[in-house]
């Protein structure tokens, strides 16, 4: 065997760490070993392990904003339709349609304990519940504040947009007697619908999916407390508050007599004396066409859009109908209430989408 050359006994590694020996690239440094440093918010973890991190936020959000229960059976849903059904009879007998919000949230209790969700219930709807029961007493206040209401500008507005009518006017001339017929109490308790269908509605969606409970109750108190701030500002007398005041004599306040008025015994609705007037904007018609906005929004991207829409177009245009005829609010309170509802659903919608929480 030979000896090696003297030049293959020298060192392999040059001074500089750089530079390759016999074709082999230099080892990574220090600072340059592909991951970004780890401190002060520097360092991103390696793509596998975000997208793993990513799905496990992704399933914990679905888990927590997904429905109350997922493994519903027809059982299960039979008999929480018949408590539901069984707790709203029993309400309509002792307080009639007229439902205060601490009342309807024991309603709406019994058929979440039939879905033995009863403390998700009382977590998600509790706080719902607290922010509308602070609306109902800020309305109350708002008219403490502010108890002599603007007449003139919402009937001047109205003469205006009919031609010099006040429909409200021309509809009691018509229909209206003095006696409560048939079509006045049917009118009167579709009007009464205000207080049942919102919250009805919002328990469903509890039911589909939380998210979409979440973003209509917020939706529903954004545009509520929105009122509020408006009926501070500008508190508006409705038509029947105009007619006792002259300036539409032949108007008239329509309603059932003693059943029209909700007992106040084992309620905690009554704190602060509640608003005579809150006209503008029309909460009837914001909360009625808010309902209309979702459910139609919903069924937009099926082949059902246009029947569901057309449907859910009447609830609104009846209940709008119903408290002009009786006396409770001009057609351009209705058209404010509109407005307020078409903003606070976009507005609400802009924000969940842009926290990217789920819809």
């Amino acid at each position: 065997m030979k000896d090696r050359p003297e030049h293959e006994y020298q060192a392999l590694w040059s001074v500089d760490p750089d530079v390759s020996v016999e074709g082999v690239a230099a080892l990574p440094q220090p600072g340059r070993l592909g991951i970004p440093a780890l401190a002060r918010r520097q360092r991103r973890a390696p793509e596998g392990q975000a997208y793993e991190d990513g799905e496990a936020r992704r399933r914990e959000r679905e888990e927590r904003w997904g429905p109350p229960r997922a493994d519903l059976d027809r059982r299960t849903v039979l008999v929480a339709g018949g408590a539901l059904v069984g707790a709203m009879a029993v309400a309509v007998v002792l307080f009639g349609l007229s439902f205060t919000t601490d009342r309807y949230f024991l309603v709406l209790l019994f058929p979440a304990l039939a879905l033995r969700r009863g403390r998700l219930y009382l977590r998600d709807f509790g706080v719902f519940a607290a922010l509308m029961f602070v609306y109902a007493e800020s309305r109350g206040f708002a008219h403490v504040l502010r108890p002599q209401p603007y007449y003139a500008p919402q009937l001047r507005l109205e003469k205006w947009l009919f031609g010099g009518v006040v429909p409200t006017a021309e509809l009691q001339r018509w229909w209206w007697n003095g006696t409560l017929h048939w079509w006045d109490k049917l009118l009167f308790d579709v009007a009464k619908l205000h207080y049942v269908v919102p919250p009805l509605l919002a328990f469903f969606f509890w039911i589909r999916r939380r998210a979409l409970f979440f973003r209509f109750a917020s939706s529903m108190l954004a545009l509520s407390f929105a009122g509020a701030l408006t009926f501070l500002a500008f508190p508006a007398a409705p038509p029947w508050a105009a007619g006792r005041a002259l300036l539409t004599p032949t108007v008239t306040r329509i309603d059932d007599g003693p059943w029209s008025a909700v007992p106040n015994s084992v309620s905690l609705s009554s704190i602060i004396e509640p608003n005579p007037y809150a006209a503008i904007p029309s909460l009837h018609g914001g909360y009625a066409f808010l309902c209309f906005l979702f459910v139609t929004s919903l069924a937009w991207r099926t082949r059902w859009r246009w029947p569901v829409a057309i449907g859910a177009a009447f609830y609104p245009l009846a209940l709008s109908f119903s408290v002009v005829y009786t006396g409770n609010h001009y057609v351009v309170d209705l058209l404010i209430g509109y407005v307020y509802a078409t903003a606070a659903f976009l507005a609400v919608r802009w924000f969940w989408r842009r926290r990217r929480w789920p819809e």
